[in-house]
């Protein structure tokens, strides 16, 4: 039994991502990174280093007279898409996981290369929030701590 019968829903997406991406180039250059997928498996096997090194080819991480030449653009430079500085520890709760980065980085570059369903899905939204929420949070803990520090008298007086 050929696999398209044993499991069609398998064999639909197999063709899915045979699907060839129809390359963005360069404003100036006319040619494209090469990186570039050329079907959507090949996006879907991204990463981030590629995703990035795409992102500054097409300048869309530092705005420059260029990032507005294209018909979309990636806005990659918002401080939420920021990874961690090697060896920094920090808040969890403040920041999005890696694979959280790369799921919007990708979503993102879609869009950048015209495809549909590239939207902003719910938990993306939902996922900003609680970040939103939790530096909120650190920063109030942050000022009850400094407040305490400046209220402490001393230690107490023997009569």
């Amino acid at each position: 039994m050929a696999p398209a019968n044993r499991n069609p829903k398998l064999a639909a997406k197999i063709a899915q991502m045979r699907l060839t991406i129809a390359p963005i180039v360069h404003v100036l250059s006319g040619q494209s990174p090469p990186e570039f997928p050329s079907t959507m498996l090949e996006l879907f096997l991204l990463t981030e280093d590629q995703l990035d090194a795409m992102a500054h080819y097409y300048s869309q991480v530092t705005p420059d007279g260029f990032t507005f030449n294209y018909p979309q653009t990636m806005d990659w430079n918002r401080p939420l898409l920021g990874k961690p500085e090697p060896g920094e520890i920090g808040d969890e709760r403040c920041r999005l996981s890696d694979y959280e980065r790369l799921r919007i980085k990708m979503r993102m570059f879609a869009r950048f290369i015209g495809m549909r369903g590239a939207d902003t899905p719910q938990w993306e939204y939902e996922r900003h929030i609680e970040i939103l929420k939790a530096r909120i949070n650190k920063s109030v803990e942050e000022e009850e701590r400094l407040q305490t520090r400046k209220m402490y008298g001393g230690p107490p007086t023997r009569p």
